[in-house]
Order: C-alpha cells, then structure tokens, then sequence
C-alpha cells in the first residue's frame, strides 16, 4: 500500500533526529498537561458546569487532544497544504499517476504528536474510571466512533483549509478559529455557550457529534433523545464527504504558482 510507504519513510527520517523527536512530542505533552491543570483548578472553585463535573470535561479533553493530535500526525499534509504550493512540490503531485489525496497525505506526517496521542488516551481511561457508567456493547460502539468521528471532523477542517489555500496560496489565518477553536470549544459540553455559537459547532461543523452528544448518552444526561445522541458520532462522520467535494471542484481551478 503507497500511503505505508509514506508511513514507513517518515519513520526512517525521525528515527535520523529521534531525540529532538522525543524532545518536540514531551514538550508539547506537557504544555497539554498545563491546560489540564488549569481546568482542574478551575473545579476547585466551581464544581459543576450544566451538570458537567471536572471528570466529564476530563473525558472530553481526552478525546479531543486524541483526534486532533491524530489528525494533525496523519493528515497534516492538508493543514500545510499552501506551502506544497509555494514550493512547486504540488505541481510535481498533478503530474504523478497517483490519487492526489494519497500523495498530500502522505507528505506531511509528524510522528512527534504521538505523545499527545498516548496523553489523551491516557486521560479518557483515568475518566472513564472515576465516572459511573453502566456499559454495555452499544456504549462501547458509540465511545469507539466518537473518536473516529472526531478525527474525521478535525481532518476535514484541514482539508477547507487547503481548499481555500487554492485561491489565495498563503495560509488563510481565519480558517485557524475553525479548526484550533474547534478544540478550545470542545474542552467543555458546548451548550454552556451562546445560542449561535452552539448552532454552528453542532450543525455547521458538527463538534458536538463528538462531544457533547455522545456524552450526553455514555452519561445519561441531558433532555435530548438518547437515540439521536447514540447516533450523532455517524451522522457527524459524514462532514468529512462535502469538504472532499469541495476540495476536488476548486482543484479544478488551481493554477500554478510558477515556482
């Protein structure tokens, strides 16, 4: 398989430099270990945001800083998008007989956010833990396309961002209160936000599906239909398929930077 040769590629080139790998991905851990304690101080003082206790947010942080940094290892190609522009490098892509989303995910990946990985995977079992749920087969299934659904979001996020970087070449900063907003936001149940706010991380850009919906039905709280919640990780998968559409049309008026 082409995009295991990739895989295997930047193995052998992080293995070349493995102690400033191991050094990027400690540091960066620990600068997520900080936000962690903040939260928790914040509970000290106030023990409960709409139901929502320190373990539940716990959870949440655990699940987020998991997708995203799996995401940004795997699918980083589409978030660097412009600078394969600017540097030629995509041009030599268009030429080459290979599906052109393999080739640009295949041309960035960071092995180093693989210890925010392991953190987050860390914090959902020290959760999950101390929170009181009942599990059975469905829970399970659902915890399990929670973070496959929220690695998708976080990837097609990535993958407008690249779109836009069709047209404008450079890196459109907006893009960036979607994408590292999208994780601030999903630190804590996103009804504790505005009325808009919460429409458009829920209908918009679905991080409910793989926040505040899904917990709402492994915890059993919350006024919406426990059905509608099991299912809201599926139903939030399917944002990944329109960001592809719409990558594919605008490549078609990509015109080269004449690097």
């Amino acid at each position: 398989m082409l995009y295991s040769k990739f895989l295997k590629m930047h193995i052998q080139t992080s293995m070349q430099y493995r102690f400033n790998t191991i050094f990027i991905g400690l540091t960066q851990a620990i600068i997520n270990i900080g936000e962690v304690l903040s939260v928790y101080i914040l509970f000290s003082q106030f023990k409960s945001v709409q139901g929502y206790g320190f373990y539940e947010c716990l959870l949440m942080m655990g699940i987020i800083y998991t997708v995203f940094a799996t995401a940004e290892c795997f699918a980083r190609g589409y978030d660097e998008f412009h600078k394969l522009i600017k540097s030629g490098e995509f041009d030599r892509m268009l030429i080459r007989p290979v599906n052109i989303h393999y080739q640009i995910l295949g041309s960035k990946i960071e092995l180093t956010k693989l210890t925010r990985v392991i953190l987050g995977i860390i914090l959902v079992i020290i959760a999950l833990i101390h929170l009181n749920i009942t599990w059975n087969i469905l829970k399970i299934l659902v915890l399990i396309s929670t973070f496959i659904c929220g690695f998708l979001i976080i990837t097609g996020l990535f993958i407008i961002s690249a779109t836009i970087s069709i047209f404008t070449i450079e890196q459109f900063e907006f893009v960036n209160i979607f994408t590292n907003g999208a994780k601030e936001i999903a630190y804590y149940p996103i009804n504790i936000y505005a009325k808009w706010m919460t429409r458009i991380f829920t209908y918009i850009i679905p991080v409910a599906c793989f926040n505040y919906l899904p917990l709402s039905y492994l915890l059993e709280i919350g006024n919406i239909p426990m059905w509608l919640c099991a299912i809201s990780p599926l139903l939030g998968m399917l944002f990944i398929i329109p960001c592809i559409i719409i990558f594919n049309l605008c490549l078609k008026k990509y015109k080269s930077t004449g690097t």
